[in-house]
């Protein structure tokens, strides 16, 4: 199982992320001072025109405040993406410090195709929104991956509008070689909500192996379904079961986990935007990186048990 260090990690944290932080940080307050500075002359120029009248006047304010207000915008929108850049680079940086994680590389402007988020099994609509914010690729020992963050929304059949349904982190491992029979791992609060892929699943031959699972906590926690050559305790060892239960008790976090093949899939919900500074709200980077660190320990520890158990 992948392993963390944290001391470590907290050396890390104040070598490599918190010099980062810093600059990141006086970038936000400089868009917020020049945010002040525009709503400041925007509102003196309706002012000159409501007491004095002096449209000329006014209309340059007012204009210069516009355009400013655009280029701002602009300035946030390029701040949001060095931010998840160059975090992202340093988090890739520390994973790469585990030697079972190796030739990572991120793209910002790509995502996994829809095609494969289908194939996982986890859900059986097909989505109306499909929006993918970056790709990670590299490897876990000798299995390849593709990771990113993805929010997909459905057209519901009861009021025909959109509905969530999936917005976290998604991982797509291929293994270099094929395995024996397919499963798909839902947890359990989430049930309801994917009773289509469930049914879907079961036209296709998969059975419930719930009473299969000898770990008492992880069948309270999760729903297991898979085919019938495959018995349920060769899906996952009991340590990775002990990861996912004490994640999904911690977190709350829906996780789903499915292979077919050579194919194995993850997704973790992670709906805010864990290496995004907000431009108003507080932002709790030591939260928001354990998090995202917690996160991904459950996704790379998954794909790892196949490289070495499968």
């Amino acid at each position: 199982m992948i392993s963390f260090s944290g001391a470590q990690f907290q050396i890390f944290y104040q070598d490599e992320i918190v010099p980062v932080l810093s600059q990141l940080n006086k970038h936000r307050f400089h868009i917020i001072r020049l945010l002040g500075i525009l709503c400041v002359v925007f509102i003196l120029g309706l002012l000159l025109q409501v007491f004095f009248g002096l449209f000329v006047l006014t209309l340059l304010f007012i204009g210069g405040s516009l355009y400013g207000f655009y280029y701002v915008a602009t300035m946030w929108l390029n701040f949001k993406l060095a931010c998840q850049y160059s975090l992202t680079s340093l988090m890739m940086k520390y994973f790469m410090q585990t030697p079972e994680i190796m030739n990572l590389s991120f793209r910002g402007d790509q995502c996994i195709d829809s095609k494969i988020y289908l194939e996982s099994g986890f859900f059986s609509e097909n989505a109306t929104n499909y929006e993918g914010n970056g790709l990670m690729t590299g490897n876990i020992g000798e299995v390849s991956f593709s990771l990113s963050k993805l929010r997909v929304s459905v057209t519901s059949n009861i009021d025909g509008k959109l509905k969530p349904q999936f917005d976290g982190l998604f991982i797509h491992g291929k293994l270099p070689f094929k395995t024996s029979g397919a499963a798909i791992i839902w947890s359990r609060r989430e049930k309801q909500e994917v009773y289509k892929a469930i049914r879907k699943f079961t036209w296709l031959g998969a059975e419930n192996k719930d009473d299969e699972q000898s770990n008492a906590h992880f069948k309270e926690s999760f729903a297991t379904y898979a085919s019938p050559d495959t018995p349920a305790s060769s899906i996952l060892s009991e340590d990775i079961k002990d990861l996912m239960i004490r994640f999904y008790e911690k977190t709350g976090r829906a996780l789903f986990f499915s292979f077919v093949e050579n194919d194995v899939f993850v997704a973790v919900a992670a709906p805010e935007n864990l290496l995004t500074m907000p431009l108003f709200k507080k932002f709790r980077p030591d939260i928001s990186i354990l998090t995202f660190l917690d996160i991904h320990l459950v996704l790379f520890s998954i794909l790892q048990e196949f490289d070495f158990h499968h």
